[in-house]
C-alpha cells in the first residue's frame, strides 16, 4: 500500500507542481530561477532589501515605490553591470580630457625655436 503522506516537493521546490512532467534537469532549472527571482533585493534608491518583481524586467520598491527596469529574473544582470561600469569610466575620462583642454585654453603656447643648427 502507498504512502499516505508523501514529500512531495522535498527534491523538486516550486516546480513540484509539474508532477513528474518534463524532465528532471528542467524542473531543477526553473526551481533556480524561481527561487533567485523571488529573494530580497537591495533598492538602489533607499538600500532596503524591499524590491520586488511586479513584470517581466520590471522591479518596484515597497519602501519608496522606487519602480525601475533590470533583468527578467534579477534586477542587475550580468550584462547591465558590465554596460554600468564602461559607461562610468568614459563619463570619468571625459571629465580628465575637458580638465585637460581648459588648462590648455588658459596658458599660451609659447613658439617652439629651432635650437638644430644644420651643417
Amino acid at each position: 500500500m502507498a504512502k499516505k503522506y508523501t514529500r512531495k516537493g522535498h527534491k523538486t521546490r516550486s516546480a513540484g507542481r509539474f508532477g513528474v512532467r518534463y524532465g528532471r534537469k528542467v524542473r531543477k532549472l526553473v526551481a533556480n530561477i524561481e527561487e533567485r527571482m523571488r529573494q530580497g533585493y537591495k533598492c538602489p534608491k533607499c538600500g532596503l532589501m524591499t524590491i520586488r518583481r511586479t513584470d517581466t524586467g520590471i522591479w518596484n520598491c515597497k519602501k519608496c515605490d522606487h519602480t525601475f527596469t533590470g533583468g527578467t529574473y534579477v534586477p542587475n544582470t550580468s550584462m547591465g553591470l558590465a554596460v554600468t561600469r564602461s559607461v562610468k569610466k568614459a563619463m570619468e575620462t571625459d571629465i580628465i580630457f575637458e580638465d585637460l583642454e581648459d588648462e590648455t585654453e588658459d596658458t599660451e603656447l609659447e613658439p617652439v625655436s629651432n635650437h638644430f643648427t644644420t651643417n
